[in-house]
Parts: structure tokens; sequence; C-alpha cells
């Protein structure tokens, strides 16, 4: 059985399908709360890379109750059930209301435990390394140096996700089910973003139980290899008429930018777009696709896999609907180069720009970085390129807002909380003067 300790619960059980459809077990580790981080903590210094951190907690959680388990049954004779170890996000869940702050850490809840026996048989753990040429990339070797330490090494070998997704890649129809995969995450999460802060009160539960009985749906789909995501998308967008409201009431939408950890991991980042939620703003995520499709290019790896990610762009784009519209990895490129030089590719590099000054364009006017503390890459290329787009702002006759927030396993809550609550204040100002001065 292949584990992938994954920063998205919105992609994490179509992505697990999509991998499993290939024939090899798969289990994609995306919850967990507090337990994740002390885990991770006890195994990994707290000045590493926060994801690769977030990684080991939930692998060695994993293993840990895998192993408990397993003990306590082994006098029964009794087989483990098989349970998914991703918990569905919050807002896919019938009567959870992000917006009115009932779940405002929609990670925390605790893992339902192993899927399997763990002693049957190692397991492979192929690690996620989203960002080019940076601390992330030492993920696998802190991720290895966790499972020895708790004295798991035995029971689960390391794998780079780079590596596992080149030999992914050479199967044409499973780096189709990949993209197709992380495509569907993303319409099902954007349109979560754009639809659910003006849905009313009675419909909400519907919309929510909507969300959930789509993502089961394209699940056995990539499972059974019959998922078609154009036919897919264009029921989900059928399905989707009637909620909402006609207009928009005036609220600030605030972007969130930064590399891919930090802007869709929940547990990462304290519920952020739960909080800017519950300020009265709408929150904005970049789609993954093309972030995916840039670091994959950048580091030169599973060429087919890239091209399908960025032809799944485009198929998003005609099916965008009310949500902001998917950019290929070259619109990326373009928007970002306007602010940074094209060679800054360390972390995740232009396209931090890039998705900030695509925002900006498509009238978001106020914007959150999402920055992790130690993140090398992320301080030079991401807080750097603040300024010029700033700059670029300015030149431009544009009005923005643009704050940091910088995420930690030691920062307090509190402290984030009350920046983004001084954040999302200026953005409502802001766009009250806007419209009495259009």
């Amino acid at each position: 059985m292949i584990v992938v300790p994954f920063f998205s619960a919105w992609h994490a059980p179509l992505v697990e399908a999509a991998l499993s459809a290939g024939g090899e077990e798969c289990r994609v580790l995306a919850a967990g709360g507090e337990e994740v981080v002390r885990a991770g903590l006890e195994t990994v210094n707290n000045d590493a890379c926060y994801a690769a951190l977030l990684a080991a907690g939930r692998t060695v959680g994993f293993l840990r109750e895998g192993a408990a388990a397993g003990a306590a049954l082994a006098g029964r004779g009794t087989c483990l059930p098989k349970q998914r170890m991703h918990a569905r996000p919050a807002a896919a869940r019938p009567g959870v209301d992000l917006a009115n702050g009932e779940a405002a850490q929609p990670m925390a809840e605790k893992p339902l435990g192993p899927l399997a026996d763990p002693v049957a048989g190692p397991l492979r753990v192929a690690v996620p390394t989203p960002c080019v040429r940076c601390r992330g990339d030492d993920a696998p070797y802190l991720l290895a140096q966790a499972l020895a330490a708790s004295g798991l090494e035995a029971r689960a070998s390391v794998i780079s996700g780079t590596d596992a997704l080149e030999a992914l890649a050479a199967d044409a129809r499973a780096a189709a089910r990949l993209a197709d995969a992380l495509a569907f995450g993303d319409a099902l999460l954007q349109a979560r973003l754009r639809v659910r802060p003006y849905t009313r009160p009675a419909d909400a539960p519907v919309f929510d139980a909507l969300l959930a009985a789509s993502s089961a749906r394209a699940c056995r789909a990539l499972a059974a290899n019959a998922f078609v995501l154009e036919g897919s998308l264009r029921a989900f967008g059928a399905a989707l008429a009637g909620f909402g409201v006609s207009e928009r009431d005036g609220r600030p939408i605030v972007g969130v930018v930064g590399a891919a950890p930090a802007v869709f991991d929940e547990r990462m980042n304290a519920g952020l777009v739960a909080c800017i939620e519950r300020e009265g703003c709408e929150a904005a995520l970049p789609y993954l696709l093309p972030l995916a499709a840039a670091a994959l290019r950048e580091k030169g790896a599973a060429v087919p896999l890239h091209a399908a990610l960025d032809e799944r762009c485009r198929v998003l784009q005609r099916h965008a609907g009310a949500c902001l519209r998917c950019p290929t990895v070259q619109d990326l490129e373009r928007a970002g180069t306007e602010v940074v030089p094209r060679f800054l590719v360390q972390g995740a590099g232009w396209t931090i720009a890039g998705s900030a000054l695509l925002f900006v364009r498509a009238g978001v006017r106020d914007l959150v970085y999402a920055r992790a503390f130690g993140c090398l890459a992320g301080h030079v290329v991401g807080q750097g390129a603040i300024k010029p787009l700033r700059t670029w702002c300015a030149a431009d006759g544009v009005d923005a807002n643009i704050a940091t927030i910088e995420v930690d396993p030691g920062t307090s809550e509190v402290n984030q909380v009350n920046r983004i609550k001084l954040m999302t204040a200026v953005a409502k100002r802001a766009a009250a003067r806007r419209r009495s001065n259009p």
C-alpha cells in the first residue's frame, strides 16, 4: 500500500481514488488536528519546513494508530476495518457552516484510524514536494528520520513524491486520472468559496450535501476508470443553479496566495478561509492545477503529467461559471514575471506574484500572503514580491491592500486571527469607499 501525506482535504479523496484505480491500494492523509502537529514536533526539528513537519506528523500518527489497533485486535483474531484516512472538508459535510465559524478548524477532527494492519507488510510513503529547490525538498529525508525516531522505520519506506509522479506519468491513463482528480477538486473548492457565502440559510445544508455527493460520485467514477471530466463539470454546474443569491452584496473578496501547503492546508494556516468568512468577507484561493503544473515544469519532472494538468486548466476555463477563471501555467508565468524576474523559481517562485497579480486583475483588491516561518525561499521570493506588487498597483491606479500572515507551529493563533481581523477591517472600509466613489 502507498501512503501520501497531502495538504488539501478538498483534493485528497479524489486523489486517493485516482491513485487506487491503478491497482495498488492508496491512502491519502489530509486530516489531523493538534495531535498531528505534536507528532511532527516530536520527530522533526521545529525549524524545519512546516509542510514537512505536518507530513511527518500525519504519517507517524497513522502508523502509531495502526500499530496500537493491530496489537489490540491481534488477540481476538479480528481484521482491522478499512476506513478512509482523510477527513472530508468541513464545508463538504452537511450542516457545517464555515461562514458562521462553526468549523474554524475543519481539519481538527481526529483521523478515523488505519485502513489495514500495517504489520501485514511495509508501506511506501510518497511525500509531495510542491516547492522548487527549497527546504521542502528535505521532506523525504525528514520523514525517514521521523520514522526512525519513532521506531517505525521497519513499517514503512519513504520515497520522493517527485519520483513517484515520474513513475505514474509513464502510464498515460494514470496521469489522466490524477489530473482529472485535481481538476474536479479545484472545481468543488472554487464553487464552495464563490457560492457558499451567498447561499440562503435554508439552502446551506442542501448545498453542502451537494458538494459531498458530487465528490463521492467523482471518487467512485475515478476508482472505476469511468470518470469524464467535462461531463462531470457540466452536471455539477447544472446542479449548482439556484444556489446563492442573484447579486453579490458588496462584501470584499480576500485572495490568499503563497506556497501550496500554506494556502490549502487548513491545519497549517489555522483555518484561514473560515476566519476570513467569519469577518464578513469572501475568500478566494488559487487553483491547485496550475501551481502543480508549474512545480513539475520547473523540476523538469513527470512531463506527461504536467501536460495533462495544463490541458485540464483549459477545460476548467470553459466551465468556470461564477468562479474566478483558472489560469494556465503560461498565464501565471506572464503575470508573475511582470513583478519578479523569471529566474526566481525557488519555493513557489513567480507563481506567488503571478497568482496575486491575476487576483488583482480579476477585481480582488485585498490579498493575504500566507507565509510559513523558516521558509527561506518564501521569505525571499514571496515577501520580496510584495513591494514591487504594490508599486505595480500604484502605477496602474489600483488601490491594493496586501497583508502577510505568518504560520508556524509555535505561532499563536490569536495573533493570526487578530492580524486577519485588522486586514479584513481595512478591506471592508476600502470596499465601502470604492462603492461610494466608483
